[in-house]
């Protein structure tokens, strides 16, 4: 967070204190309409700060450099039927000064399930996870209105989801009311039971996907066309370098290639595993099975490091 900081203060032409005070009048209101939907998240962001030793200001100004920069998620979701049980993939693309700042927490709140989420250290801002009552998640970025109302970064939305939902159908009534103010999300949903879809979301509205019989595939760009035309259009290089990812796992999967092996494509049309492409690196990998309660992460270029196979139920209890 402390890099993310001192480039946007360097693109602004000033020191990161400089940064700070300039940017307190937004990041406020936008803290506060943050806090008008989800208080205990704010709540949770000023414990973050305190534990990190940081100033309020200090840590708010970097918990909002997604917003100030324009900086934000960009990845790959792919996932089928195996057998009849939902199997799905996700990449995380980040720059390169970003690797390595991705960690895995465990929470287990007073109220709702224990949860396993990943996210960028010291934010809330929850990109993939699973929780004990079987539901799995991971999500990319889309493109959605900029909004001066109550509302929730994307990311910030995301972090609902877990705590609330043990079931595909839960999590898209939960997220369907759901204010966003800030960007969108694409999100790929499966459960013990079986259930899969794909959700797209921003704070124009949502569309949920359901596709037993035939792959799903996302990246950057809206698929829904009735929905694009009410948002924004993802910016470049992520629209063209999107395009191409989604061109080469929507081929993959059609062609039977497992979920795991698309994760580590590295086609030059059109990788999915992202070495640079677009100035992105994948700084992980998760493989999603829901039926059995079981997550392979590759903490690493996939192709390149060894998975990692989570047993959620035995992690959770």
């Amino acid at each position: 967070m402390s890099s993310a900081l001192e480039q946007l203060a360097e693109t602004g032409g000033g020191s990161v204190d400089d940064l700070i005070h300039r940017s307190q009048p937004e990041i406020n209101r936008w803290i506060a309409q943050w806090e008008g939907i989800f208080p205990p998240g704010v709540l949770e962001c000023r414990g973050i700060a305190e534990g990190l030793g940081w100033s309020w200001e200090k840590y708010a100004t970097a918990l909002c450099h997604h917003r100030l920069s324009g900086d934000l998620p960009q990845c790959t979701l792919v996932g089928r039927r195996d057998e009849g049980r939902p199997l799905f993939g996700k990449t995380d693309d980040i720059g390169l000064h970003q690797l390595g700042l991705n960690v895995m927490e465990i929470s287990r709140p007073d109220v709702g399930h224990a949860h396993l989420h990943f996210h960028f250290g010291g934010t809330p801002w929850t990109v993939a996870g699973a929780n004990a009552a079987g539901l799995m998640m991971g999500m990319t970025g889309i493109p959605g209105p900029m909004r001066d109302e109550d509302g929730l970064f994307s990311l910030m939305g995301l972090h609902t989801v877990l705590p609330a939902c043990a079931s595909v159908d839960e999590a898209i009534s939960h997220l369907d009311p759901l204010p966003l103010n800030a960007y969108g999300f694409s999100l790929m949903l499966a459960d013990r039971g079986g259930d899969f879809a794909l959700v797209e979301k921003t704070g124009a509205g949502m569309t949920v996907i359901r596709a037993d019989d035939k792959p799903l595939v996302h990246t950057n760009h809206i698929l829904d066309d009735v929905f694009a035309a009410q948002n924004p259009q993802q910016s470049e290089p992520i629209l063209s370098n999107g395009q191409r990812r989604y061109d080469t796992a929507k081929k993959r999967a059609a062609d039977g290639v497992s979920v795991d092996s698309i994760l580590a494509d590295r086609s030059p049309q059109g990788a999915i595993c992202q070495q640079g492409e677009a100035g992105l690196h994948t700084d992980f990998a998760l493989l999603f099975d829901a039926v059995n309660d079981r997550l392979s992460l590759w903490a690493g270029y996939p192709g390149v490091v060894a998975p990692e196979i989570i047993d959620v139920g035995a992690l959770l209890g």
